[in-house]
């Protein structure tokens, strides 16, 4: 698939979006996504998560059962822990927790494992966005050279970028479409084609110089929000 096309398709909300990981950040995107329109699978390794899920009970209070529902009805969404999904995606995000370990640093082995599946399964002019909280570099230095072994050229048939999580748990004032989002991608078509993927469901999204802008900004906002 082409820059091209892959703009169309998400101008159009014909892409298949995968979002890896449905805790209280990938679900509540997931369902954002399939409200606006697109057909979503959700991606949890969890089996009773997703048996509850595909029976339309939620349970996060950022996405209520019946939205959760709607979707479902429609086919627009569904939950699996089946990972075949990803070679026919267009879009995956990755949204998998990132605890502190002891030392204080971010336990990154999901994102890793996240990476390596979608790797694994690389399709041509896929667009990989990764959310989770982690360590400046991570996109470029950890993730990229990932899909690089898989023949993958970073801006020509593949882009990658981070856009960090910035909801708020159970705030009920302020939901997906209303946060603001931050974008950096690895080149400036992987920014443009993540910033219009969001722009699609969120009315604010800024767009920076890199992905390590982009997961610097997370780590001043996670310090901000602390002190």
């Amino acid at each position: 698939m082409s820059t091209l096309e892959l703009t169309e398709r998400i101008r159009q909300h014909a892409a298949r979006i995968a979002v890896i990981g449905q805790g209280y950040v990938g679900l509540p995107l997931a369902i954002e996504f399939a409200r606006a329109g697109f057909t979503v699978a959700g991606l949890d390794t969890d089996l009773d998560r997703v048996g509850v899920l595909n029976a339309g009970r939620s349970y996060t209070p950022d996405v209520s059962s019946a939205d959760l529902a709607t979707v479902l009805e429609a086919g627009r969404y569904e939950a699996t822990d089946d990972g075949a999904v990803l070679e026919h995606s267009d879009v995956v995000i990755i949204c998998v927790p990132t605890p502190l370990r002891k030392s204080k640093d971010p336990d990154i082995s999901f994102v890793v494992a996240a990476a390596e599946q979608v790797a694994a399964r690389f399709r041509s002019g896929q667009l990989v966005v990764l959310e989770s909280t982690s360590y400046p570099g991570t996109t470029e230095e950890l993730l990229l050279p990932m899909f690089e072994a898989r023949g993958a050229r970073v801006g020509v048939n593949f882009f990658l970028a981070f856009s960090p999580e910035r909801i708020d748990p159970a705030n009920t004032a302020f939901k997906v479409r209303d946060i603001a989002k931050i974008v950096g991608g690895v080149t400036s078509d992987c920014t443009r084609l993540a910033a219009l993927l969001y722009r699609q469901i969120v009315g604010t999204v800024t767009e920076v110089s890199s992905a390590k802008v982009a997961e610097l900004a997370k780590l001043y906002e996670n310090v901000f929000r602390n002190v």
